[in-house]
């Protein structure tokens, strides 16, 4: 073979590995349901499957009859033809192809070895073939191959049971469905026997809401388990998918500001117990409500968190006390007159309860419950605008100075003082005023506030005493006897002091001092205690031992039948005083 017939071999060679195409069957998937064989069926199945979930507006979940048809299919290896693109590997044909021109030249010319017998040249021929060939096949394929879309399926590689979801028509079905609704682990409703209307089951989940308890919040959920023909699926339901939170008002009366601020120009409304406000959302110590269309604030502790649906929740369920000016309660006009004026009589109007601090907040109608008693003063028993003072106590000290120049006042013949507000007990050291005297060694009350009566040397003094105690001591080891057992001592200091005098209190320590307004009563807009001690005087009962019996009369009974609660009055001291002496 001549070196020009070797050089064309070798340039042939070179171009047919420059590229080539080749197609080829390649596995797309292997396991290709067949549709050429009919499907077996191996199971049918009657199930209820969750159709529509309730909604606040309509709190009903419903389930449909379905059934449910298993069927096993035949799979198969599917294989698509692709075209592949390939080209050289260039190092190494550059490598293959230079020995392969070496054996060449070495077994058909003389450049290498002159010696190279037959033997030799066959076997350097045949190891130059080998070595092209190797070089030109061994491609590297370029890109992704081509699929043709030339499809075909091959052997069996399985089979697969599919299920396929029928609405049920057939009304002729029996259905024993039972059902299961728990919350935390606990059963809270359960029914037999339900019957499918129009192959349909509803489920009504208002009467589960009053089932629950309290403890509900945006992630509380309700189980629902139903059972019939051996299936048991159980569906987990946020109650907040259903029911939205509102606020239902506890206090005889909320009011509903503007904004999260206790002052008397936010005022937007009061509301009576029962009202139900729809919840927006919170600010610290503040509800933010719905009323009327617009956003509302109230006082946490002025009501209690619930859950309701629009089922439940009805109308707008509020009840709304309107303005009310001062002399149109029946025992702020019409008083009669029960003294002529005696320029040395002095009353004083003692309070905590208007106070703003971190610990305190104004009580219901204190502001009103103070111009009553200021009404009665001035027009039962005749008393100039002088001769009356009102003393807001507070932490400062300001209020000792007014207090001192009142008591500058030492030729008094009747003292009448009323105090409101705040007390607690703390021991066994006696009745002392909430962020008054809480760090003092003794009680204000007993200690300075009566040394400075005692120095105005009244002919008669009448003690009247609304407070809301702080501290419930109703349940403490000293037992009934103990709670009142305070405000006798706080009497007794006082009596001591001076003999003529007659202290009544509003309640006993561990009961509440109510309001005379409920949902469904008309809202007298003063606390029961202050209502009917005008009430006494309005009746011309001037002796105190008269006033005391109408209110023990009016005062527990009326506040069992507004708030379901005791309140009895306390009083001590001289009760044969006459507040018209």
């Amino acid at each position: 073979m001549s070196i020009r017939l070797t050089v064309l071999l070798l340039l042939m060679i070179f171009m047919l590995g420059i590229s080539c195409t080749s197609s080829r069957w390649i596995v797309t998937d292997d396991k290709t349901i067949d549709p050429n064989v009919e499907p077996t069926v191996v199971n049918v199945r009657n199930v209820l499957l969750l159709e529509s979930e309730p909604t606040y507006s309509n709190p009903i979940i419903t389930f449909s009859a379905n059934q449910i048809v298993d069927k096993e299919y035949i799979q198969r290896v599917e294989m698509e033809r692709s075209v592949q693109q390939f080209r050289p590997r260039w190092g190494l044909l550059t490598i293959g192809l230079s020995a392969t021109a070496f054996a060449i030249i070495a077994a058909n010319t003389t450049l290498i070895s002159s010696s190279i017998g037959k033997n030799q040249k066959l076997m350097l021929n045949l190891a130059a073939g080998i070595l092209g060939i190797v070089s030109v096949t061994n491609l590297k394929p370029v890109g992704e191959p081509i699929l043709t879309g030339q499809k075909q399926l091959m052997k069996q590689s399985g089979s697969v049971v599919l299920s396929d979801t029928l609405t049920q028509v057939n009304n002729d079905i029996q259905w024993d469905v039972d059902l299961l609704i728990s919350f935390k682990g606990d059963t809270i409703l359960s029914e037999s026997g339900l019957e499918l209307n129009n192959n349909r089951l509803d489920v009504n989940l208002t009467p589960v809401i009053s089932l629950l308890n309290d403890d509900i919040d945006e992630d509380s959920k309700i189980e629902l388990k139903l059972s019939y023909n051996d299936e048991s699926p159980v569906y987990e339901l946020y109650l907040s998918s259903f029911l939205e939170p509102h606020i239902t008002i506890t206090d005889p009366v909320a009011v509903l500001r503007s904004v999260p601020l206790i002052n008397e120009f936010n005022v937007i409304t009061e509301v009576g117990q029962g009202s139900s406000l729809r919840l927006l959302g919170e600010d610290n110590d503040w509800f933010r409500v719905q009323f009327g269309g617009s956003e509302v604030f109230v006082r946490k502790n002025s009501g209690d968190r619930v859950w309701k649906s629009e089922e439940n929740a009805g109308a707008v369920n509020v009840f709304e006390f309107g303005e009310v000016p001062f002399g149109d309660i029946d025992v702020e006009n019409s008083v009669p007159i029960l003294k002529q004026n005696n320029p040395n009589d002095r009353a004083i109007i003692l309070t905590n309860g208007s106070s703003n601090s971190a610990n305190l907040e104004p009580r219901q109608y204190l502001n009103r419950d103070h111009e009553l008693f200021d009404f009665y003063m001035r027009s039962a028993l005749q008393m100039q605008a002088s001769q009356i003072t009102t003393i807001e106590m507070d932490p400062s000290d300001e209020w000792i100075e007014e207090f001192e120049e009142f008591a500058s006042y030492d030729s008094t013949s009747s003292l009448f003082v009323y105090l409101s507000g705040y007390a607690f007990q703390q021991g066994d050291s006696g009745l002392r005023l909430q962020n008054i005297d809480d760090e003092m060694s003794t009680p204000i009350l007993s200690s300075y506030i009566f040394q400075k009566f005692e120095e105005m040397n009244p002919g008669s003094l009448f003690f009247f005493g609304d407070l809301e105690f702080s501290q419930d001591i109703e349940n403490s080891a000293q037992g009934r006897l103990g709670t009142a057992q305070v405000l006798l001592d706080t009497a007794n200091e006082l009596t001591r002091r001076l003999p003529n005098s007659v202290l009544l209190f509003s309640n006993r320590p561990g009961q509440k001092s109510s309001i005379y307004a409920s949902s469904g009563f008309q809202n007298q807009r003063h606390h029961i205690f202050n209502y009917y001690l005008a009430d006494a005087i309005k009746r011309r009962n001037t002796r105190m031992s008269d006033i005391i019996r109408h209110l023990e009369n009016n005062v527990d009974y009326t506040s069992r039948r507004l708030h379901d609660r005791s309140q009895d009055i306390q009083a001590f001291g001289n009760t044969t005083l006459r507040i018209n002496n």
